[in-house]
């Protein structure tokens, strides 16, 4: 999920100019600042289910951990579950080593692993730290991302479709007698 494949694949198209690629996830940072912290965990967990995760949201109660917000069940047994722990700061707020050390202790305690979702960036040594202890990181741009690429809380204005014929699609037919 750090660049998710669905990221890696993620292009703009001629029709859709970088700026206003740009100016979208600016309109989805400014929004997502405004929420509250409970506000932030309920939108990162629903973005997760609608990407196709099992996320179990009572994770809290029953971990006793304030540090881990939510599970994502990686498999049907719950096996290999992922940590979940969301973090809406300030705009503009930088993620430190100091502020993911509960949560990354959480995740260590558990022998598990971890995803931290904030709406803003990590610094370097978070970002080192976040790879010792098996956490992958999502930042406001990815989030953002994330959020155009899943169409989630997103209005589509246009679709647009252009086709042509497929110059390999045809041999088949044309060979036949």
């Amino acid at each position: 999920m750090n660049e998710s494949s669905e990221l890696k694949n993620f292009n703009i198209s001629s029709s859709y100019e970088t700026s206003d690629y740009e100016n979208l996830v600016d309109q989805i940072i400014t929004r997502v600042s405004a929420l509250s912290q409970a506000g932030f965990e309920q939108m990162v967990t629903d973005l997760l289910i609608r990407m196709g995760y099992e996320v179990y949201r009572n994770a809290k109660r029953r971990l006793n951990l304030a540090s881990i917000h939510g599970i994502i069940i990686e498999d049907g047994p719950g096996y290999r579950p992922i940590y979940i722990h969301t973090r809406k700061l300030e705009r503009g707020s930088i993620v430190t080593t100091w502020s993911m050390q509960g949560f990354g202790d959480a995740v260590e305690r558990k022998a598990g692993r971890g995803l931290l979702v904030t709406n803003a960036s990590f610094s370097r040594p978070a970002q080192d730290y976040a790879k010792q202890k098996k956490i992958i990181l999502i930042d406001g741009n990815i989030l953002s991302r994330l959020m155009i690429v899943n169409d989630f809380c997103m209005d589509i204005k246009e679709i647009v479709e252009i086709k042509s014929i497929d110059p390999n699609a045809f041999q088949e037919y044309e060979r036949q007698k």
